[in-house]
């Protein structure tokens, strides 16, 4: 039998054995709690599972296994960024969301400051989830086309989108945590064995190694300066900081205990095993695939050390993680809306569990479909997806340290928090203009930004005090 034919029967059923489990989960939704936060009943193991998934899956071990092909161990350095994020929201933030029972990052806000800070998040929140959707549905557009050419992209995206928008409809946030566990069991072991399958050929291939691969791709800077260093492990620290994907996480746990052992513990897991499998794959690809364009990096290295059965099933995991990760940004968008737009702004009175439910889905269904038109109108969405991180963490991060860390309460502090969110934000947005940006990484720029404005305003108030 053809060996892609083994490959894309293995992808089918892998998609089938997913979506059956996820609909089946969808008959313990009862209400909105279980829809948006699966029932606040999530153990510490499903936790670490469901934020490791993220990381290892889809966009996220494509990306960073092609920028290590392209930047070298530089990039080892600059994404253990995102893990001690979530070392430090595990331990510090994640109890605070579980403990005030919210749903949502402008919850926080609305919980911890005010009104207007709370609109401004949720500008914020919604626009950042509706370009990353956007831009898995791009993802997944794209690998479905690359392996199946027959396919437009238009119609790999449309296929994509049903799939996500039904499969979020039906089973909510409890589907989408409990498929995770199986991507993440998949992935870090197909991730580990495909590891070791690399290591003997690197040392047969020794000297071709040193004489082939650039020496830039040892360096620690990656020749590319100590100020890229920096501020690109920064931006990794701080660009998906509370992001509302991993927000909503923070709310689903058991108690706080469970919630504070499972996302601290994965962000352990990962740093000690995944940049071990971004440089022994990005180096393999490296010195078997010197001119592939980056991206193609990890599915090409997977298809040549693999059989059909095994690259298939990896593979599989690869998609419908990009899945998940689509399922699970379409459910804090869902979320957000009902939360954060609807119950703060539109509903008069408590709506019922069944119609809270109802109206939940239909929010789903209508940010799935704009996700949808911002694919295929932005096809190549990274400029969106680089400018909503930009201005994501200058107006979220400080403000959210502050909220859980500082005990002050008062409408003077709560006007300087809403003050630094917007000025931080039009100061970024001004900043990226500039060529100052291609230096230091624009999100960098923006938290500093915020840190200024927060001090200067603090400072001003008191003078004027006195």
């Amino acid at each position: 039998m053809d060996s892609s034919l083994i490959q894309y029967g293995i992808i089918a059923l892998y998609f089938t054995f997913i979506l059956t489990k996820g609909i089946r989960k969808s008959k313990e939704i009862k209400d909105q709690e279980d829809f948006l936060v699966a029932g606040r009943n999530i153990g510490w193991l499903l936790l670490l599972a469901t934020m490791s998934a993220t990381v290892l899956g889809g966009g996220a071990s494509i990306g960073s296994i092609g920028k290590t092909y392209e930047w070298g161990i530089v990039m080892l350095l600059v994404t253990t960024g995102w893990y001690f994020q979530f070392m430090f929201s595990g331990k510090y933030i994640a109890p605070y969301f579980r403990e005030a029972k919210l749903y949502t990052v402008a919850g926080f806000f609305g919980h911890r400051f005010d009104k207007r800070s709370r609109f401004v998040s949720f500008l914020l929140s919604l626009l950042f989830s509706v370009g990353v959707l956007g831009a898995q549905l791009v993802a997944f557009g794209k690998i479905i086309n690359s392996m199946l050419p027959e396919f437009t992209y238009l119609w790999a995206v449309l296929t994509g989108a049903l799939i996500v928008i039904v499969y979020s409809t039906a089973g909510g946030l409890l589907a989408v945590i409990y498929t995770d566990v199986y991507q993440f069991f998949v992935l870090i072991f197909g991730f580990l064995f495909t590891v070791i399958m690399c290591i003997p050929e690197l040392i047969e291939h020794q000297s071709e190694i040193a004489n082939t691969i650039p020496p830039e791709f040892f360096k620690l800077d990656g020749g590319k300066g100590l100020l890229f260093l920096v501020s690109t492990f920064l931006a990794f620290l701080v660009g998906e900081t509370f992001a509302p994907g991993y927000a909503t996480r923070f709310c689903v746990g058991k108690n706080i205990k469970e919630t504070k052992k499972g996302i601290f513990r994965a962000g352990v897991l990962l740093l000690f095993t995944f940049p071990v499998v971004l440089f022994f794959i990005s180096l393999y690809s490296k010195l078997f695939f010197p001119d592939i364009d980056p991206e193609q990096a990890l599915p090409q290295t997977i298809l040549r050390l693999h059989n059909p059965f095994v690259s298939g099933l990896i593979i599989a995991a690869l998609m419908s993680a990009v899945m998940s990760s689509a399922d699970s940004i379409l459910n804090s968008s869902t979320a957000i809306f009902m939360k954060d737009f609807y119950e703060e702004y539109l509903a008069e009175r408590k709506i019922s569990a069944s119609r809270g439910l109802l109206y939940a889905r239909i929010s789903t269904v209508i940010i799935g479909l704009l996700g949808v038109i911002l694919a295929i109108l932005l096809p190549d969405v990274i400029d969106l997806l680089l400018l909503t991180y930009s201005v994501w963490a200058p107006g979220i991060l400080l403000p959210v340290i502050i909220g859980v860390f500082v005990k002050k309460k008062s409408e003077r502090h709560n006007f300087i928090v809403f003050l630094t969110m917007v000025a931080s934000v039009v100061l970024t947005l001004i900043y990226v203009q500039t060529n100052y940006a291609d230096s230091v990484q624009p999100v960098v720029a923006g938290v500093g930004f915020s840190l200024i404005i927060y001090f200067f305003l603090n400072l001003l108030f008191k003078r004027s005090e006195k």
